[in-house]
């Protein structure tokens, strides 16, 4: 294994910015030696929870908590990405405009940003050299993130979805919000004044980083310490659209890049079945349920599990010599 060093980064995106957001928090992970054609792992995290999620320090551990310096070690390029409201990027001036599209803009501009710098050089450690592809990789929310970014852009080879599925939480949605299940461009109109019923405004405070509900499998009073400090805020319009079932299904149903999904046998977001039926157009799907374990992968007694198989997954696909549609 190599090593890795953690690159701080405040991407700029200008005039390109939502109105108050102009800087994207991010960490790249640069091992000592790269794998000459793996993509990028593009990382976005979940609800109430920033980027720290995948780079958790848990002091005392003897086993690692960072997925990112696993990933790295083995010879990937890792960047985590703050959304932006969330962690260390700019709040925006109207919380209400970080809809699942905008926030997927926003994301891919972060990705090509990053890409090019790559490319160019102008990153130490890593030489110059042709545009790298992406993998996207999202948790929960952010898995519903990368999904949508990928309709819309196309930025990934291939993703990687974890603890995330279409199936929305029916069980807690309101008699208004129910009335949304499966009609997601009626969901997108009225998501304001839903998320201003539930929540009281666009970013409310709060984490979901150490519920008790999410971390099933998880017996390291540390680790869960770790995951309440990477709590953050929560992107009101993000959040609630997981909720509803069917909300992202038009985006879902372009997805035809090799896609790896895996959920904790107690995760809220369901069995991992339901996901062949909510990707109709993916060819290459990988399913992996974690036994015994909930919702909040990374902090779980078997967290190299599923970073072991995510690691393996991401190598082939730069041994494939498929490579997925153009638009």
């Amino acid at each position: 294994m190599a090593g890795s060093d953690k690159v701080p980064m405040r991407v700029d995106l200008g005039e390109r910015a939502l109105a108050g957001s102009r800087h994207i928090a991010a960490d790249l992970f640069v091992p000592d030696q790269v794998q000459g054609s793996s993509p990028v792992w593009c990382c976005v995290p979940g609800g109430g929870i920033s980027r720290a999620y995948f780079d958790l320090e848990v002091p005392g551990a003897t086993d690692p908590y960072s997925m990112a310096r696993f990933a790295a070690e083995r010879g990937h390029l890792v960047l985590t990405i703050d959304p932006p409201g969330v962690g260390e990027s700019d709040l925006p001036t109207d919380g209400y405009q970080l809809t699942p599209r905008a926030v997927a803009d926003v994301l891919d501009l972060v990705v090509s940003d990053v890409l090019d710098q790559l490319a160019l050089g102008a990153v130490e450690g890593v030489a110059p050299g042709p545009r790298r592809e992406a993998l996207g990789v999202g948790h929960s929310a952010g898995a519903m993130l990368v999904a949508c970014q990928q309709a819309r852009h196309r930025s990934f080879r291939a993703l990687a979805l974890l603890g995330f599925s279409n199936s929305g939480l029916p069980a807690v949605l309101t008699e208004e919000e129910a009335a949304f299940v499966g009609r997601p461009e009626e969901l997108a109109a009225a998501l304001p004044d839903l998320v201003r019923a539930r929540f009281g405004g666009p970013l409310p405070q709060g984490s979901s980083a150490d519920s008790d509900m999410l971390l099933v499998g998880t017996h390291s009073e540390a680790a869960k310490a770790a995951a309440a400090r990477a709590g953050s805020r929560l992107l009101g319009m993000v959040g609630l659209t997981t909720l509803v079932p069917g909300s992202v299904q038009p985006e879902l149903d372009q997805i035809d890049v090799p896609t790896f999904v895996a959920v904790g046998e107690h995760d809220i977001a369901g069995p991992a079945s339901a996901l062949p039926g909510q990707l109709p157009a993916c060819r290459d799907l990988t399913l992996l349920t974690l036994a015994g374990i909930g919702h909040n992968h990374n902090v779980t007694d078997t967290r190299v599990q599923l970073w072991d198989r995510l690691e393996r997954w991401a190598t082939s696909l730069s041994m494939a010599g498929d490579r997925p549609a153009t638009p």
